[in-house]
C-alpha cells in the first residue's frame, strides 16, 4: 500500500528558499518545521537558528541540551522543540547570553536582526480577521496565531471596537501578554514594509493602495528612503508605524555583515 499521510522528514534539497542551509552537503535531511504560528514556506526551525546561523550547537544533540536547559524564549515564552517555527516579527531571546534578535525581511531573505532589551518587549503583527465568538464578545485574529479578545456586552462598544480595527491594519503588542499597545491603520502615509515578493524587505511611506477584487489584485505603491517607487500586492504590506517605523529596522550599510551572519557562503 502507498503512504497517503504527510511526510515526518523534509529532505535538503527540497527544503524552503528561506532555509540558510547549503543544499548539497551536510547530509540529505534537514530539520522539518512542526506546525505552528508560521507555515512552513515563511519561517526557519529553531534548531536551524541555533546551530547554522548563530553557531552555538554544531550538532542536533547539542540544539536539543541547549533548549532542554530553558535558555530559549520566543515572544517572551520558553520553547524547547527544535522544530518550532520562528516567523516574521518573532523575537527570539537567548537568556544566557544576554541576546534579542528580531526576524525581519532583508533582501528576499529572512535574517536575525539583533535588538535592545527594551525592543524585545512588543513585535507588531496583522489582523487577519475579526468574528464574534461565545456571550457575543469580539475576538481580533493575528497573522502569528495569536487572537485578542474584547469581553464587552455594551452594542456600542462593540461597534466602535469593528469600526476601529480592520483587517489588514496592524497591532504593536506587548509579549507575553499581548497588550494593545498601537494600532497602525493601512492607509496612505503610513509606513510599511514588503514581506514577500519580488521586493520582499523594502520599507517606506505608503503613496497609493488600488483595491480591485481577485486574490492579489490589490495593490499597493510606496516610495523608500531613497525616493524609489515600488509596487507590490496589497497581500504583502505590513504597516509597521505612523510616519516612521516602530520597530529598529537593519541598516543596508550592514548588510554584508548581516547576510554573513544569518546565511552560509555559497558552494
Amino acid at each position: 500500500m502507498t503512504k497517503h499521510g504527510q511526510r515526518r522528514q523534509l529532505k535538503r534539497v527540497a527544503a524552503p528558499k528561506l532555509f540558510p542551509i547549503p543544499r548539497k552537503k551536510g547530509g540529505k535531511f534537514v530539520i522539518k518545521p512542526s506546525p505552528g504560528p508560521h507555515p512552513a514556506n515563511r519561517c526557519i526551525p529553531l534548531g536551524i537558528i541555533i546551530r547554522d546561523i548563530l553557531g552555538y550547537a554544531r550538532s542536533l544533540k547539542e540544539v536539543r541540551k541547549i533548549l532542554n536547559e530553558k535558555v530559549v524564549k520566543i515572544d517572551g515564552r520558553v520553547v524547547r522543540d527544535y522544530k518550532f517555527p520562528v516567523g516574521m516579527m518573532d523575537v527570539i531571546e537567548l537568556t544566557k547570553t544576554e541576546e534579542y534578535y528580531r526576524i525581519l525581511p532583508f533582501r528576499k531573505k529572512l535574517v536575525l536582526h539583533k535588538i535592545s532589551p527594551t525592543e524585545a518587549k512588543y513585535k507588531v503583527v496583522r489582523i487577519i480577521g475579526k468574528r464574534y465568538v461565545k456571550n457575543g464578545y469580539i475576538q481580533i485574529n493575528l497573522e502569528d496565531g495569536r487572537n485578542i479578545l474584547f469581553k464587552t456586552e455594551d452594542k456600542d462598544e462593540r461597534r466602535k471596537i469593528l469600526d476601529t480595527y480592520s483587517v489588514n491594519d496592524s497591532l504593536l503588542i506587548s509579549i507575553p501578554d499581548q497588550k494593545i499597545m498601537n494600532h497602525f491603520e493601512l492607509k496612505i502615509n503610513k509606513y510599511a514594509i514588503i514581506t514577500a515578493g519580488l521586493h520582499m524587505g523594502e520599507h517606506g511611506i505608503i503613496k497609493e493602495i488600488h483595491e480591485k477584487f481577485g486574490p492579489k489584485a490589490s495593490t499597493v505603491i510606496i516610495t523608500t528612503p531613497t525616493n524609489e517607487e515600488l509596487i507590490t500586492a496589497l497581500d504583502y504590506i505590513l504597516v509597521i508605524g505612523d510616519d516612521r517605523p516602530a520597530i529598529s529596522l537593519p541598516d543596508p550599510k550592514e548588510y554584508e555583515e548581516i547576510m554573513r551572519r544569518s546565511w552560509p557562503m555559497p558552494e
